[in-house]
């Protein structure tokens, strides 16, 4: 059986290169190891640009508008902005997933449940190996997230990544989610609304114990009461902070959103990343099909890359000096990074406008003086 491309995995990143193909005309394949819809780890909160890179009826997916953000310091300040219109949607990945993926059918995409990739070999074609059978195509396009067997085969190795972990429990944010500083050395924990429940959780590129860090952090909270953590489970994300940490593939194999290292460093966002490379990697097949690859590396370096590189840059300052970057979020920081989520500022922007107040509020000598303390207290 020949398609023109093979799709390894179900996630954003791959229901929507075969949707993009298919509705396009391309024969295409996913091919899937477990069955839909599936369980998924994640926080689930997309930024209102996704919107413009989602099939219609994707509306139907949100549990949670999200227009109020609230940035605290170690579970114990807080800083509140509230904007007129949603700059987020919080999801549920099993459903979101699915969902995505039966747009792709839709449009005439085909799919393989429990046809984990085995193996691959290119030649003329790439010829695909799974346990439902062996199919042949033009290209295969790795969307298989984290521990992505495509790119294990191409010798690639992830390097940097958060480590998180959640759980979820009784609760009602409505339309706001808490971003907490302070409580890891680089990364940050989590309060998101899920439907009537809250999602808890923390993610950190450092060493430390999270089920301590999450114990500690849930007992000590301004905002939780009588919450026991239960039920914890992790993943990893991957990021990039330079351009040649993207892994985007080689000759007929291309990759894309987390498998290609395309997530945010500052906050681990993967899904608009995932749906934005889906996109340009589609569009890179349609228009040179004799050698997407060159055009796929090309558009990621003009419309996705500078920005996470730009992202990898706030994230060096902000998890560094964590709370000159909380006290930044009392004046403009907080009002740029909505307008960052609806798609009106970019991060490069964002580290531009940013970089004097950074400078200002590090050489206030209050923010010094808690910088050295918390320091201190570290060591202890």
């Amino acid at each position: 059986m020949k398609f023109d491309v093979v799709v390894v995995g179900a996630g954003p990143a791959g229901a929507k290169t075969a949707y993009e193909l298919a509705r396009k005309g391309a024969k295409v394949l996913i091919i899937e190891k477990h069955k839909l819809p599936r369980f998924k780890l994640c926080g689930g909160c997309l930024s209102a640009r996704t919107a413009a890179l989602l099939p219609e009826g994707w509306q139907g997916q949100v549990l949670n508008e999200i227009k109020k953000g609230i940035l605290g310091f170690k579970g114990k300040e807080f800083i509140e902005k509230t904007a007129l219109r949603a700059v987020a949607y919080i999801i549920d990945r099993t459903s979101f997933d699915h969902f995505l993926t039966q747009k792709a059918i839709e449009a005439g995409a085909q799919l393989w449940e429990e046809a984990p990739l085995t193996h691959f070999t290119v030649e003329n074609t790439v010829k695909i190996s799974t346990p439902k059978g062996t199919v042949k195509a033009d290209f295969l396009v790795g969307s298989d997230g984290f521990y992505t067997k495509v790119g294990k085969i191409l010798g690639y190795q992830k390097k940097n990544f958060f480590r998180s972990v959640e759980f979820w429990t009784e609760g009602n944010l409505q339309d706001s989610v808490v971003i907490d500083l302070g409580i890891v050395s680089r990364g940050y924990a989590w309060i998101f609304p899920k439907g009537n429940m809250l999602s808890i959780g923390v993610a950190t590129t450092g060493r430390e114990n999270l089920k301590d860090v999450l114990e500690r952090y849930v007992r000590d909270h301004k905002l939780l009461e009588n919450i026991t953590v239960k039920g914890l489970k992790g993943w990893m994300i991957p990021y990039l902070t330079k351009p040649e940490d993207a892994h985007l593939g080689r000759g007929r194999i291309l990759l894309v959103g987390d498998s290609a290292n395309l997530v945010d460093p500052l906050l681990g966002e993967g899904i608009y990343y995932a749906l934005k490379s889906a996109e340009l990697c589609a569009q890179s097949i349609l228009s040179s099909p004799e050698n997407p690859l060159p055009q796929y590396r090309n558009s990621l370096l003009r419309e996705v890359i500078p920005e996470l590189v730009s992202a990898g840059k706030i994230a060096n300052l902000a998890y560094r000096f964590q709370r000159v970057a909380y006290r930044m979020g009392a004046g403009f920081s907080l009002e740029r990074f909505f307008k960052l989520l609806e798609g009106e500022e970019t991060y490069e922007s964002l580290y531009r406008k940013g970089m004097p107040e950074f400078i200002m509020s590090l050489l206030h000598i209050e923010n010094f003086l808690h910088i050295i303390i918390d320091k201190i207290l570290r060591r202890r």
